[in-house]
Parts: structure tokens; sequence; C-alpha cells
């Protein structure tokens, strides 16, 4: 008896780290590309933002920050959109099987810091008046 309850345990404890370190990240992956779709959607939706500014108030060389005008801003979210939250990055990510559950909460993080930094921007853009005409 001892030896079957031993055996069982063994087992247990063997299947237990196999679910846990050896399995398929995949419900880790689900979750990375579900906000990773968000956060892409609420860029282009700050691009968007931004732009409307630009068409609205004339407004590419008004200084957003000091130094930055709003046409910078714009380029530089744009060239930033392509190289981390373009349809390819997120197709690399979909497709890439030898991320391990480390990896995609790395990738998670850095997507979640990301969104709440744009979530952030875009409040602020959201309260913006034009400069007084002269």
């Amino acid at each position: 008896m001892e030896i079957f309850i031993g055996v069982a345990a063994l087992l247990i404890a063997w299947l237990t780290y196999q679910k846990t370190f050896n399995s398929k990240p995949d419900e880790e992956r689900n979750n990375l590309l579900a906000v990773f779709i968000t956060t892409q959607k609420l860029h282009l939706e700050v691009q968007s933002i931004l732009q409307k500014y630009i068409d609205d108030n004339d407004g590419a060389n008004h200084e957003l920050y000091p130094n930055i005008t709003f046409q910078k801003m714009l380029d530089m979210y744009k060239q930033e959109y392509e190289k981390g939250l373009s349809d390819k990055v997120y197709n690399e990510l979909k497709n890439n099987e030898i991320y391990t559950k480390s990896n995609i909460a790395t990738f998670q993080n850095m997507i979640d810091t990301q969104h709440n930094a744009l979530l952030q921007f875009k409040n602020q853009l959201l309260f913006l008046t034009p400069p007084a005409k002269n």
C-alpha cells in the first residue's frame, strides 16, 4: 500500500511539474495578444487625435511640449507603432512557438506599461485647447 501511495504521489508531482513548467503557454499568449490588440487600437486612436488637432487648428507647428511640435509627436508615434505594434509584430507574437511563459510575461509587462502611458497621453490630448489667434 505504501508503494502505491509513493508511486501515486510521484506521478502527481511529475504531472504538476509538466503542467507548470513544460506546458505550452497558450492562455498567457492569448491574454498577451488581446492586450496587444487593445493597445494597438489605442495607439491608432491617439494618432488620430493628434492628426485631428493638426488638421482642425493648422497645428502641425504648434508646440505640444517644449521643442516638440504636434507633427513631430505624430511622426514619432507612427514610427513607434511600426516598430512595436504593427500587424507584423502581432503575427510574430502570435506565431512564435518558442516563447516561454517568462518571455510572454515580459512582453505583457511592456505592453501594459505602454498601454497605461497611452491612456494618460490620450487623456491629456482630450483637454487640449488650441492657442488663441492673434
